[in-house]
């Protein structure tokens, strides 16, 4: 009986350990409310998360610009109506102005998420949610998302 107890323990555990963040919910959610006009449906979900004073996460910025306006109404697996890129400031809305300056006009802003415990990085969701990239490396954003092109 004991070893039934601590293997169920264990698995419930892992299973609570590796759960998806809600950082898709969030970003969904949030999309709802500041872009009712942008349709995610069946569309690939990348997010990055920076902030003024990293300069990698404000050329991953630059990168995700480029790949949205690519691949915006791209078959791509996970999102056969394309591609929504998402830049989360942790600064606040002072620094939008520097991914404006930095050349991202494209990808969405968005200012008003609780990022309590989430370091600079990205993430790519599929349309229901689940991670297909994590933390991309700037020189392969890119590459990456051509990937997920279907023929």
């Amino acid at each position: 009986m004991r070893k039934i107890t601590l293997t169920f323990l264990f698995v419930a555990l892992s299973v609570i350990l590796n759960a998806q963040s809600d950082l898709f919910s969030k970003v969904k959610k949030s999309l709802k409310e500041t872009h009712p006009e942008v349709n995610f449906d069946n569309h690939l979900i990348a997010v990055n998360v920076w902030s003024a004073n990293d300069a990698a996460s404000r050329e991953a910025n630059k990168q995700f610009n480029k790949v949205y306006g690519i691949y915006e109404f791209a078959k791509l697996k996970g999102g056969l109506k394309g591609l929504i890129c998402v830049a989360i400031n942790k600064d606040g809305e002072s620094a939008s102005i520097i991914l404006t300056k930095d050349g991202a006009t494209k990808v969405i802003q968005l200012n008003s998420i609780e990022l309590t415990g989430v370091a600079n990085g990205n993430v790519v969701y599929d349309d229901n949610g689940v991670e297909v990239y994590k933390n991309i490396a700037n020189d392969k954003v890119f590459e990456s998302i051509n990937k997920l092109i279907t023929r």
